[in-house]
Formats: structure tokens, sequence, C-alpha cells
């Protein structure tokens, strides 16, 4: 995956095999752990630099871009302060980035959710191979890393999350099924993946709302919009044109901005990968999508 280095305006892209955006500079955080920068939140829930807080044992390392939002992370830094961990925030991963992961000091865990690519190399097979021989252990969900942890499993490499499952059955084939634009001041997205559709239309007809074939239509016509172009207000113009009224009113709800939280797939995988990681049980709260 690519970023342009900086704090550029440029909307960024996640694409087909991650994420592609701006990539800030390393340093110190408040406690939101601001995606793009290399932050450590510890068990007072405040952020500081990778180098200042996370040597030793009990640091969980993520690469993670749109698929957290910034309350999210918060919640995940209070969660590892109650569990004594320190949660070490990387911008989405990029080539080389894992192999640096090598030269740092004590033991800690490293899960991969948003990756770049384009204008930066994406991190490779070849790659995620040295670390795990070196004994780093390695996991993946969400976008990029659900898709290396397909390609890397028969490695050693582990993958978690809907996601991850659809890829690994091979229920879904594109990468391009996880790409998205994003805002990259705080990484929020503006279009809607491919795979977070297909969330949503399994979830209705789950539910009764929408029958197989109405599903079916909706994914159409949300497949033939480039993920550059599907943003909510567009999908939803699509949907009204080409859809019956029942089945464009059953999905039109969903596509507000206080609801789409709360079915971003590649989201939930993500906030559940991370609780894994910091070692969450079923007595911790559960983070409430929005």
């Amino acid at each position: 995956m690519t970023g342009f280095t900086g704090t550029t305006g440029t909307t960024g892209t996640t694409g087909p095999t991650g994420t592609t955006g701006t990539t800030g500079t390393t340093g110190t955080t408040g406690a939101t752990g601001t995606p793009g920068t290399t932050s450590a939140i510890g068990a007072a829930g405040t952020a500081g630099t990778a180098s200042g807080h996370a040597a030793g044992a009990g640091r969980v390392v993520v690469f993670a871009g749109p698929s957290l939002r910034s309350a999210d992370l918060r919640e995940l830094g209070h969660l590892a302060g109650r569990h004594g961990r320190t949660l070490e925030l990387r911008p989405p991963v990029r080539r080389l980035d894992l192999l640096g992961l090598l030269d740092s000091a004590g033991q800690h865990e490293v899960l991969m959710l948003d990756g770049e690519f384009g204008q930066s190399l994406a991190v490779s097979i070849t790659e995620i191979r040295a670390v795990l021989a070196a004994g780093q252990p390695l996991s993946g969900a969400s976008s990029m890393g659900a898709l290396r942890a397909v390609e890397c499993r028969t490695l050693g490499m582990t993958g978690s999350g809907w996601v991850y499952e659809q890829y690994l059955s091979g229920a879904i084939e594109s990468d391009g099924d996880v790409a998205l634009l994003y805002d990259p001041e705080g990484y929020e997205p503006v279009t809607i993946p491919l795979v977070n559709v297909r969330w949503l239309l399994t979830a209705k007809t789950r539910e009764g709302l929408l029958t197989p074939a109405a599903a079916e239509a909706a994914l159409r016509v949300a497949h033939g919009l480039h993920f550059r172009d599907r943003r909510p207000s567009l999908l939803l113009k699509r949907w009204r044109t080409h859809l019956p009224a029942a089945s464009a009113e059953v999905l039109e709800p969903e596509l507000a901005d206080e609801r789409r939280d709360a079915w971003d797939r590649k989201r939930l995988d993500g906030i559940a990968a991370v609780r894994a990681a910091l070692g969450a049980g079923v007595g911790d709260r559960e983070l409430i999508p929005r």
C-alpha cells in the first residue's frame, strides 16, 4: 500500500491490498492515539512516543488506519490499561515496517489491520515469512491484515473476523472488496467498501427484511460503483433508482452518518481483534457500535 508521507490534506485510499493515504510522522499524541502517528497508550490511558513507553512484555503493536475510529482507540486504550498492557498504535503497515519490529526490545504481539499500497510498497509475503521465522507472532484482521493472514496462514500467521473468514472460505475473492477512500486527517472513511455492503445485506437477509434476490440485486448495484465513487449519497441514489421501493426503504436508514459505524464490518473485526490481543474476556465491557 502506498501513502504520502507528511500531513497533506489529500484524500487517502484503502486499496486492494490495504490502505493508501497520508502517513504522519512519529510523535506524541493525545489519549485518542490518532492514527498516522506511532503512539503508546498505557495503563493511564495517555499516549507518548513508542520509544518512551513500549519496551518489554505486555506490548501490543497495532497497524491501523480507517478500520478504527478515534473513539474506538480511546476505549481500547482504557481496556489496555485495565489489563496492564501497552497498546502501541502505528500507521497502516508498509514494506519493511515489520522487519523493523525485530530490532525493537522486549516481547510484543503484532496485529495488522490496515496497510498501504501504491506509492509505498505493500508489506510482502517474504517479509512476513522472515518475521514469523524469527519467532515474532503475527496476526491479521479487517483489511490488509485479513488478506495477508489468509495468504500466509501456512507460514504461521493467524487471522480472525468475518472478513478473514470470507476470504478464507473463498466466498469473497477480490482484494478490491476492502478498498475505500478516507480522510487522511483522522482516517475517517469517505466511501463504503464492498465488504461492508456484503455484511449489511447478509444481516438484512437474515433478519427477513430482504429476500436473497433483493440482496443480490442491491449488491450488483453497489459493485457497479468504483470504490472511489461509493459514497453513501451516491450509493443511496443508485439503490433508489435500480431497486424496488421496498428494498430501498430497508437500506436507506443504514446509510445515515450515525448508523454506518454499527455495520462497518472492517471496524467490528478490528475492534474484536484488538480486544483479543489485549486479552479481553467476557467480563470486559464491550465497545458499543455507534
